[in-house]
């Protein structure tokens, strides 16, 4: 690697020869962006033929600038990657790169190297170029590449400025971190869970409670069909099962099929106090109500006894029915 702004004495070299090179070399920049920045020529042989004899008719000759080949790989909110470039003539040079652009340090080793903490990378450059070089890649050269006489190894490290931008932590740290949120997520699940499970059974409660009320207060078919909300077919057995008379054998949307079951042998009961209108004129609402609940509560149980469906109450009357045997 050399500086071709300077000779060996310390004397600058002439600019036209720097020129050259560089306009041979990186044609699209100019020679200020890389006026302290080493360089490495490379030589490459033509061949008259493609025989096994071939023999050398020419050469062709570049120049590498490094700081070009480590430009514009990394986003441009990354930085502080530190890179070693180390040729086997004890030459050493550093670049740190910062975004999109590669900073030359003239520095052979930055202090970040000699912590034993920061883990590097190294690349055989011309061990790389060997394994990617085949017929298949647009690599590939007849004239392989020579490490014996030069050979360039690259070494990639992060800086303390890269590891603390993503912080400092240990595998342990992460261990703890991603346990506790396990912990937490864990945690949300089981009261999620606990407070599903209440609710069902909030509402599980008020429906036993509701089908009781409507259970109390229907037959079981009318009790299907409010509960059901008349989603079930009701036009094919009425109250007590049987079919109904004149009725068809579905319903339809606008003329639904009735709720009803004619029973040809019942009895209908009606039962009201007599002279329960005068008496209630004169007393108070509380007096009449103990009366009326004293008395349909025997009714009740002798109803419940002898198999009797109650219907309803209208005022002091009592409504009930039974099927016939």
């Amino acid at each position: 690697m050399t500086d071709l702004t300077k000779n060996d004495d310390g004397a600058t070299a002439d600019a036209s020869t720097f020129d050259m090179v560089l306009q041979s070399g990186q044609y699209r920049h100019k020679k200020e962006r890389y006026i302290d920045d080493p360089m490495s020529p490379m030589v490459y042989p033509v061949f008259d033929s493609f025989e096994k004899d071939r023999k050398v008719a020419g050469v062709l000759y570049t120049s590498i600038y490094w700081r070009f080949m480590l430009m514009n790989i990394l986003p441009k909110n990354i930085k502080g990657v530190i890179c070693v470039l180390e040729n086997s003539m004890g030459q050493k040079h550093t670049y740190e790169i910062k975004g999109r652009d590669a900073v030359y340090n003239p520095d052979d080793r930055p202090e970040e190297a000699e912590d034993e903490t920061i883990q590097d990378y190294v690349l055989d450059i011309v061990a790389s170029l060997t394994r990617s070089a085949s017929a298949e890649s647009r690599s590939f050269t007849a004239a392989g590449v020579n490490g014996e006489f030069l050979n360039y190894t690259l070494r990639v490290y992060p800086s303390r400025e890269f590891r603390n931008s993503f912080g400092e932590v240990s595998a342990q740290d992460h261990a703890i971190t991603v346990a506790c949120v396990f912990a937490v997520a864990i945690a949300l699940f089981v009261v999620y869970d606990y407070y599903v499970a209440k609710r069902q059974k909030i509402v599980l409660e008020r429906a036993v409670k509701a089908t009781s009320v409507v259970s109390t207060l229907f037959p079981a078919n009318i009790r299907e069909h409010v509960i059901n909300d008349g989603t079930h077919d009701r036009s094919k057995k009425g109250i007590g099962g049987d079919p109904c008379p004149g009725s068809t054998t579905q319903g339809s949307l606008s003329n639904p099929a009735p709720l009803a079951t004619k029973y040809s042998d019942c009895t209908v009961c009606f039962a009201e106090l007599v002279g329960f209108t005068n008496w209630s004129s004169t007393r108070h609402p509380e007096q009449v109500f103990e009366l009326l609940e004293a008395i349909f509560k025997e009714f009740d149980a002798v109803a419940e006894r002898r198999g009797v469906f109650k219907v309803e109450t209208i005022g002091d009357c009592y409504m009930a029915v039974v099927r016939n045997a």
